[in-house]
């Protein structure tokens, strides 16, 4: 297995395992109840893991071709389970993270010099003023409809600062364990 895909996977593997233990931590189980907007948790702490890993060790057109993949995952999975409020809202939760992974990845490429495990604080922050702005425009789009999902947007706000946390953390972990490792391998073979 070449060094780009074992990184690949440990980089979303590793974010993934801290967004789900976090999301146990303080919610428990029902993280993995597939009817409930908990659940989102373990949807879309995995979505983000997957495109973050995508972003960082790919190049752009696999990185459209997954958001675009995991868009269909979501629908496909999920779809029949959901109203159409809920898939609008899913939908809209989705494009956020998505954008906050890569203003993520915007960020720590220009100020790699900032303390790992303080970086973890930024992707919720992003994720938490993508969510806002979704709200904003949702609100505005919806103003005289739909007001559930202006309602959901801001229950999940929640649920995306642990998703934000956990990916932060687990993506900043890898990076200290792989840059021992790289070090350790550079030592032994001088």
């Amino acid at each position: 297995m070449s060094t780009k895909i074992r990184n690949f996977l440990l980089t979303a593997l590793s974010g993934y395992a801290v967004c789900i233990m976090l999301g146990l931590l303080i919610y428990g189980t029902s993280i993995f109840a597939f009817h409930y907007n908990i659940f989102m948790i373990t949807a879309f702490g995995f979505y983000g893991a997957v495109f973050f890993s995508v972003l960082k060790y790919f190049k752009a057109k696999e990185q459209i071709l997954t958001a675009i993949a995991l868009f269909i995952l979501e629908l496909v999975f999920r779809g029949k389970s959901l109203h159409v409020t809920s898939l609008i809202v899913d939908f809209i939760f989705m494009l956020s993270l998505f954008i906050s992974v890569l203003f993520y990845k915007i960020f720590i490429d220009k100020y790699s010099y900032t303390p790992l495990l303080l970086r973890s604080f930024i992707l919720p922050a992003i994720l938490g003023l993508c969510n806002i702005f979704a709200v904003f425009i949702t609100f505005l789009v919806f103003v005289h409809g739909i007001s559930g999902i202006i309602w959901a947007l801001l229950r999940i706000s929640q649920y995306a600062a642990v998703i934000g946390f956990g990916l932060g953390i687990g993506f900043d972990l890898f990076e200290i364990i792989n840059d021992k490792i790289l070090i350790n391998e550079n030592k032994t073979v001088i």
